[in-house]
């Protein structure tokens, strides 16, 4: 059986570190994210109590009880405590690193943004990964491996939740396209499926990117058809469905249109 190297172990996604802190009020207490290290090292803080002020490209931001902020070492970005704090912070954090980690930490703040509220389930999920990573635990790095993933998965999924849920139909729509590019069906079905007319989603799509939804979801399509051809021996009906396209009439037309070159040219050598 293959064993672990110790490179093999600091590719995995695991724990640095974790603590339930207080922190009063007249204390000193300033962090400056660009000095930190190791770079890339991505930090989970939850406000129990008190508040918290945080400084990042966007501006500055208060992150209050049942908010969190989401960071990462190395990055231009600083924290502090209000000056005349009367009430001590409270937080939880959690430092995690490991392979791959920091851009799925990018993409999940650009999303949902770096201060975000947090249900009780978050917080849940937080404590079970901080049960799991204590050492008492006796758990090995594979177990504590799949943990860290599991907490970014559920933070991922209960954002998405979240989001919905103050989402108009509209908005709603359009992250259905923005998610899930290459799911088969047309924009009259999706404006149906989430109550508002082609029109107006179109309209809105538009507006947030710059691009009409048609053109945008063809291209996303396009470039997954493209990588299926050249990446594997799939056949060109099974690319076109894995694709999003209705068929291989459809996937060769559009496949020419944006590369010059039918389907079955891009795997001859």
């Amino acid at each position: 059986m293959a064993r672990l190297g110790s490179r093999d172990v600091t590719a995995l996604w695991r724990v640095g570190a974790f603590s339930h802190q207080r922190v009063p009020a007249t204390a000193d207490y300033l962090w400056d994210n660009r000095e930190r290290k190791p770079a890339r090292l991505c930090v989970f803080q939850y406000t129990v109590e008190g508040v918290l002020r945080y400084r990042d490209g966007d501006g500055e931001h208060e992150v209050p009880p049942g908010h969190a902020v989401l960071f990462t070492f190395g990055e231009p970005s600083r924290y502090w405590l209000p000056p005349g704090s009367r009430a001590a912070y409270i937080c939880e954090w959690i430092n995690l690193q490991g392979a791959g980690l920091a851009e799925h930490w990018s993409h999940l703040r650009r999303r949902y943004g770096s201060v975000l509220p947090v249900g009780a389930d978050v917080v849940a999920e937080l404590h079970r990964l901080m049960a799991g990573a204590d050492p008492a635990a006796g758990r090995d790095v594979v177990q504590i491996a799949s943990a860290v993933h599991r907490f970014v998965m559920y933070l991922y999924s209960a954002l998405t939740r979240d989001l919905a849920a103050r989402q108009t139909p509209v908005e709603r729509a359009i992250e259905a396209l923005l998610t899930k590019p290459l799911q088969p069906g047309s924009l009259t079905a999706v404006a149906r499926r989430f109550a508002c007319s082609r029109e107006h989603l179109c309209r809105a799509f538009v507006r947030r990117t710059g691009r009409p939804p048609a053109e945008w979801q063809t291209d996303q399509r396009v470039q997954a058809a493209v990588q299926l051809l050249r990446s594997t021996a799939l056949t060109l009906d099974e690319v076109a469905a894995q694709s999003g396209f209705s068929s291989i009439q459809t996937l060769s037309r559009q496949v020419r249109r944006v590369t010059g070159r039918s389907p079955r040219s891009m795997r001859q050598v």
